[in-house]
């Protein structure tokens, strides 16, 4: 069968079609040059780089190695941290691919994949082994065309997730989207302080990236507020919409505990209370800051809180920015990166429609002054020289 790799009762992989499996090295050299140096300087992919280059896998030997060679390539690019969406794209197929062949591979009764670049491979059913082995060469063929952003994003998050957290906690539910949140949290692990989240509802989403951050050992805290009953906190600038007053959002009142049993296990503390009001517990630096509040008159003073806690390399994402039913939470936004004091670093909008979603760094050491009251007196000016135009 063409393309077919087959695995044979001894230590050597025998591939059918040794033309289709020098493409696919081709296809994994190519991106995995882009991932770093020293990743780049790796046996496996040297082995790779010779086959793309047209040396001879026409022994059976040969071909054994090479399939090693990109087992292994899979297994190393995992641990790689990208920086476009095609290495995204790339290091979440190499992860998701690499997990996959390391659970078939104990489901038939395989020994070590460790042992088989230099031992006999062995399993209940070495055929079935080798048509996993050969999906994943197909699989790794197709990396041709350059990654939409969603698609490497999304790859490369939910393979981030399958690694770092077990099933029970990947089923929970959250409104957000993981696909952006989790590739921007990851970057912050790096960079001094603890995360904050502003809004976190039922909690979903506190609780996969504490976990994360957690499984990572990466030595820092997770911050979840919210009202957890309803909001304090009348509209004070009177922005008319009918959407924000005392008593809004009430449905997650259970929340609370059961944050507070999760942060027995976790780096994660819920605080309860209007955000606004709470958010001055925080006095450490902050690495990452997720503000879901859905309303201008929330989120800025938090951020004007939190803003001195927060330095130029601090991942701000914000929810919300240009959806229909929040659509206080855009010209807030815009006036800030207008004013300079914030630089965009990703807005989903620019290429997956109906997200909201956009990732920002501080620019500026002042917060800016004004602008809830400004953008909106600017509006309603507009909205009355359209009613005298008419």
């Amino acid at each position: 069968m063409s393309g077919k790799c087959v695995v044979a009762s001894g230590r050597d992989f025998q591939l059918a079609d040794p033309e289709a499996f020098r493409s696919t090295a081709r296809a994994v050299v190519d991106y995995a040059r882009r991932l770093s140096p020293a990743f780049a300087k790796i046996s496996s992919l040297a082995r790779l780089q010779v086959i793309a280059d047209g040396g001879d896998i026409g022994a059976a030997k040969d071909q054994h190695t090479a399939v090693c060679a990109l087992l292994d390539c899979l297994k190393q690019a995992s641990s790689q941290e990208p920086t476009g969406p095609d290495e995204y794209l790339f290091v979440g197929k190499c992860s998701e691919y690499d997990r996959y062949i390391d659970k078939f591979a104990v489901r038939q009764g395989a020994n070590s994949r460790i042992e088989w670049a230099n031992d006999a491979v062995r399993s209940n059913d070495n055929a079935v082994l080798a048509q996993a082995i050969d999906e994943i060469v197909s699989h790794m063929r197709a990396f041709g065309e350059p990654a939409q952003h969603y698609q490497g994003f999304a790859a490369y998050a939910q393979a981030r997730l399958d690694a770092l957290l077990p099933p029970e906690i990947m089923e929970v539910h959250q409104e957000t989207n993981l696909a952006l949140v989790v590739p921007m949290f990851e970057k912050s692990l790096s960079v001094p302080g603890d995360a904050a989240e502003f809004g976190c509802f039922r909690g979903a989403l506190a609780v996969k990236l504490a976990w994360m951050m957690k499984a990572a050992g990466a030595p820092k805290h997770y911050y979840a507020f919210d009202t957890f009953q309803a909001s304090e906190i009348d509209d004070p600038v009177g922005s008319g919409d009918g959407l924000l007053g005392a008593g809004a959002f009430r449905d997650n009142a259970d929340a609370y505990d059961a944050l507070t049993k999760w942060s027995r296990l976790l780096p994660l503390t819920p605080i309860k209370g209007d955000p606004p009001k709470t958010c001055s517990v925080l006095t450490k630096p902050l690495s990452f800051v997720w503000l879901d509040l859905e309303r201008d008159v929330l989120m800025d003073p938090v951020l004007r809180h939190i803003w001195p806690l927060c330095s130029s390399d601090t991942i701000i994402g914000i929810d919300d920015a240009g959806r229909p039913e929040n659509p206080t939470v855009g010209p807030w936004l815009d006036q800030l990166v207008a004013t300079g004091a914030l630089e965009l670093v990703l807005d989903s909008n620019a290429f997956v429609p109906g997200v909201f979603v956009r990732f920002l760094k501080k620019k500026k050491v002042d917060f800016p002054t004004g602008l809830v009251g400004a953008w909106r007196s600017q509006l309603r000016q507009q909205k009355g020289h359209s009613r005298v135009t008419r």
